[in-house]
Order: C-alpha cells, then structure tokens, then sequence
C-alpha cells in the first residue's frame, strides 16, 4: 500500500483506517489494538454535540485554510503538525473535558509501539472519519500550513516605491532596483508587451544575478476562434517560453477575478513588484457597478453598442452584437461590467506598484472617478459622457485636458486623493486591511521612449479619430479598516 500522490490519507480505499505518524510504517489496526474510549465517559452530551459541530462547520467557513490543511498532514509535515496541535489545543479555550480529551486522543498518535489506535476516539469527538478530523481540528485550532512560498515576494514598502516613483520617469526601472523582479500582466493579449518587457530588461536583469518573474493573463482561451489579433503568436509564446533568464508564466482563459485555482498550487505568487494592465477593456472597466444601477448598464449598453444576445458560434458561446446595421461576434462574457473598483482593488493587492497603459478616454474618467476624494465626481446614475465630464472633474478636468502630448503631472498637485476605498472583492483568509494610492501620475499618450508597451498602445498612433489615451502609475498601500 502506497501514499497517495496528494500527500494526504482522503484517497485510500475503503477499509481499515490509517493515521499519519512521523517516519514510520503504516499498520492497520486490528480490533483487539483499538482504544476504548473510557476517557470520553465525562464529557457532556450536549458539550460533545457542540464541539462536532463547530468541527464539522471548518470545512464551509474557511474553504482556503481547509485546503491548506492536507499540507499538514503530510507524513513529512505531521510531526510538527502534532505537536503545533497539541498544544493549540491545551492553551484553548475550549471546556476542560473537550481539552483532556483531545489530548488523550492525540498522545495516541505518537504510541510507543507505533500502532494507530485513535482512529474510533477521533471519530466519536469530532465525527468525522481520522483523515478529515485531523485536518478539521488543525483549521479549528488556528494552524495554518508552512508551505514554503514557490515565487519570492517583495518587501519594499509603500514609501520606498513612491521615492523611487518620484525620481525615475521609468516605472519599469523598479524591476532593477529591487528584487524580486516580478511583474504580473492582466489581460495580456498577444503579449507584445512582455515580449518588449523582456527585451528590454532581461539581459540587464542577468548581469545582476537576478532572474526576471513574468506572469501572463489572458480571459482569451487559446483555443478559441473568437478574439483574433488578441490571440499570442505562437512563436512569440514559445520564444518566452525557451529564454533561459526568463521565469515566464501564461495563462489564457483565466478570468483575473477567479485565480483561486492558480493560488492553490501556487502557480501565481501571491504579490509582485510590479502589476500591469494595459488598454483596459472596454466596457468592462468604462463603467462602475457601485454608482450606476444594472438598468442604467443595460441601457446605456443597448444605446452604444446594440442589441445583443448569446449565441453558439460553433462548439464555443459567443455574444453577438447587432451594431450599426452588421452582426459582430465576440467572446460570451464581452459585456461582463466588472468596473474599476475591482480592477483598482486586484492591482492593489497584487503589486507593490500598479501600471495602467494605453488607458481610452472612456475608461480613464471612470478610473479617475474613483481616484479623487470628492464624492461629487461620482455621481449616482449618471453616465460619463464627452458632454458633462467637464462639469462633473471641474477644474481637474481643465488642466488634465491641457496636458500636452507626453506630458504629465501629479494628480495629488490637482485634487486631493481618496483615502479609503471600498472594498468589493473577496478578502484572502487573514486579510483585513483595506488599500489607497498614496500616489499618483498621468501621463497623456500611449507609448514613451525607453518604457515597453503593448501592441495596442503602438496603434494608437494610427488611430487618428481616437483620443490620445493615458497612462497612470499608482502606489498603493494598506490602511487599517474601520
């Protein structure tokens, strides 16, 4: 009989239970080596009814810890696992019968003679078979898993990055300065930009010893025929793929709202230097969900884009917009409103710097809005539209739009920025603390000498009806919540 290759006891087959123990074989049990539960005799029915159930409850009120936890009863982790528990378990505050227990219980698995013999006194505590009540115990007690990050994090603070900011007209320059040098791209397209990213820094990066981490998203799925040009040439994939300097990640039809998959298995680190999205899907960010009222999307949606409908295009769902007399298809989730508060909030998170390129006229006012501290720039039900956004930002307005082609500014130096955001996506177990941008800069136009930029930001320049787009480089940084 062999360990299952997840590392945890859930997938053995039916039939005598095992119990991890450190560095030695696994016996079955027999019936004359079980323990008689004697010691259970005192405890309370109704305290004994109690604690199964707030053990029975781990699994559905912290689903993240819950699967962290087959980490610690590997075979290998178990010994430090026991121990950690042990004596989590007699520092509680749990009634003193629940506590004697549970210590009788879990001296068991450490028997001189090697032999599990708890396997039916956890199961009368907790109600749960061994495996899974070890594993609830360990999420009831606090114990968290030990895991060894797989990607190294950053730890600058969020002053060193606005001196730094401050400084350097290059943003992308943080990736020499400080390691790691890890940049997560959001909606990374055909990856023109982590291929200009690459050129530019990888071989700088290498003189230093230092290996550069590029993580790639894409709600695209490779596989589909819809989205065209947006799609990574397969060369260009390979080429990142192959470059011995290069750490290089993609992952295509991955929603950036749902990575919990790719934090299971640590396939994304959990915070990088830098965090980039470049032209912001529109309508997805042009609108704001906690201003504007789902009928005010829907109509807004029906009146500058058409009438839509689900379709199958294919063997693949598909949109399929009626505009202007023709019939386009796009991916099924095109017109999924998600708005910047979210997108402010993941980039946040994720980065110790936030980059936003190749921003449209119509996404940037709705970012703007939530950027600036006075409320009157957000107000409810009203789109933003060419005819009142120079009523709604005033006077912000004025000197933002007299900003010359590849100038900039400060937006601190124009308004006050907002203190404290709200926050709309769900919280990382042990997250508490909430997020601002301590700084802020515009920039008008979509490409800049010496920084790389996406294939996108370069057609701009072929885009003569279009309005020069934006860039903006924010700093955030946490702020305890109320």
């Amino acid at each position: 009989m062999m360990w299952p290759q997840d590392g945890t006891l859930d997938s053995f087959p039916a039939g005598p239970i095992l119990c991890p123990h450190a560095l030695k074989p696994f016996l079955f049990r027999s019936r004359r080596n079980l323990c008689t539960p004697n010691h259970f005799m005192n405890v309370d029915p109704d305290i004994l009814a109690t604690f199964r159930k707030q053990v029975t409850s781990t699994r559905s009120l912290d689903a993240t810890s819950w699967d962290a936890s087959r980490h610690l009863v590997n075979p290998t982790q178990w010994p430090t696992t026991l121990k950690a528990l042990s004596e989590a378990v007699e520092t509680s505050a749990f009634p003193d019968e629940i506590k004697r227990s549970l210590v009788a219980t879990l001296s068991q698995e450490q028997a001189p003679s090697g032999r599990p013999s708890s396997s039916d006194a956890l199961k009368h505590l907790t109600g749960l078979p061994p495996t899974k009540a070890l594993r609830a115990l360990c999420v009831l007690f606090g114990l968290r898993s030990t895991q060894p990050a797989k990607w190294p994090l950053p730890t600058l603070t969020a002053d060193s990055v606005d001196t730094f900011i401050r400084q350097h007209s290059n943003p992308f320059d943080l990736l020499t300065e400080h390691t790691p040098a890890s940049i997560l791209d959001l909606g990374a397209g055909d990856l023109s930009f982590a291929e200009e990213l690459v050129t530019l820094y990888e071989s700088r990066l290498a003189a230093q010893g230092s290996p550069l981490i590029l993580h790639c998203l894409d709600r695209l799925d490779p596989g589909s025929q819809l989205g065209g040009p947006l799609h990574p040439h397969p060369l260009r994939l390979s080429s990142l793929r192959s470059r011995p300097g290069l750490r290089f990640r993609f992952y295509g039809d991955q929603d950036m709202f749902a990575l919990e998959p790719l934090e299971k298995d640590q396939r994304l680190a959990t915070r990088y230097l830098i965090v980039t999205c470049w032209a912001p899907a529109t309508p997805t960010f042009a609108y704001e969900p906690a201003r504007l009222s789902a009928a005010v999307l829907a109509e807004e949606l029906r009146r500058t884009k058409g009438d839509s409908r689900q379709v199958t295009h294919g063997k693949e769902p598909a949109l399929e917009v009626l505009h202007a007399g023709r019939s386009l298809l796009f991916p099924s989730w095109k017109f999924d409103i998600r708005g910047p508060l979210a997108l402010l909030e993941l980039m946040a998170r994720r980065g110790a710097l936030c980059v936003l390129g190749a921003v449209d006229s119509q996404v940037f006012w709705e970012i703007l809005s939530q950027l600036i501290e006075d409320p009157r720039v957000r107000p409810p039900n009203l789109v933003l539209s060419e005819q009142n956004i120079p009523t709604v930002f005033g006077e912000t307005f004025d000197r933002l739009s007299a900003l010359p082609l590849g100038g900039s500014c400060t937006l601190s130096d124009l308004t006050p920025l907002r203190q404290n955001f709200p926050s709309i996506l769900p919280a990382p177990s042990g997250h508490t603390a909430g997020y601002r941008f301590r700084h802020v800069t515009i920039r008008r136009g979509a490409h800049f000498e010496g920084l790389p930029a996406s294939s996108t930001a370069r057609r701009f320049r072929e885009m003569t009806e279009e309005t020069p787009p934006w860039f903006l480089t924010l700093v955030p940084e946490q702020v305890p919540t109320a």
